[in-house]
């Protein structure tokens, strides 16, 4: 019951990986110049998604990265979450560990927000706890499950749209 459970969640995870990959390909400036997907899709050397423990080293939860194209730069990794639960925890760390090692890239969440847990329409400036967390550590998060440019507040955007500028803007 548990193996069938991950496998599903598996599968809806990578669905959503793909959902953002093709937002931000449809937009032609996009497309042109920057290459994203998976880390062994893009990246020659993913050295950059290591975080050092002493002799040991973890690499940072990288769904999608995005590759400048004329300078072969990694300028931003992706933590794409369905919903959270106790996973905004992963998500947090992980940026918070990137500053700490001042790595040269941008490290966003974009969700759908299935569940509801960082924005609901009826009540837009309601905050639960990972809606007040999150966009504080990350350097930005989007709920791309929206059309256009729904609803802003300091790092937290809710819209498609925001997500494709934010994404033109490290060109």
């Amino acid at each position: 019951m548990i193996k069938k459970r991950q496998s599903r969640a598996t599968k809806e995870g990578g669905a959503k990986e793909k959902e953002v990959k093709y937002l931000l390909l449809e937009d032609k400036t996009i497309q042109k110049n920057f290459l994203i997907g998976k880390p062994s899709e893009v990246l020659k050397n993913k050295s950059e998604l290591y975080i050092h423990y002493n002799k040991e080293k973890a690499m940072i939860d990288a769904d999608i990265c995005i590759v400048r194209k004329k300078d072969n730069k990694l300028v931003c990794v992706v933590s794409v979450k369905k919903s959270f639960r106790e996973r905004g925890a992963q998500t947090a760390y992980w940026a918070i560990k990137i500053k700490e090692y001042n790595k040269d890239y941008k490290y966003i969440l974009a969700t759908p927000d299935v569940d509801k847990e960082l924005f609901n329409p009826v009540e837009p400036k309601r905050k639960r706890k990972w809606r007040i967390i999150l966009p504080h550590e990350c350097d930005a998060v989007f709920i791309y499950s929206y059309k256009g440019k729904v609803y802003k507040e300091n790092n937290f955007y809710v819209g498609d749209e925001y997500l494709k500028d934010y994404i033109r803007r490290l060109l």
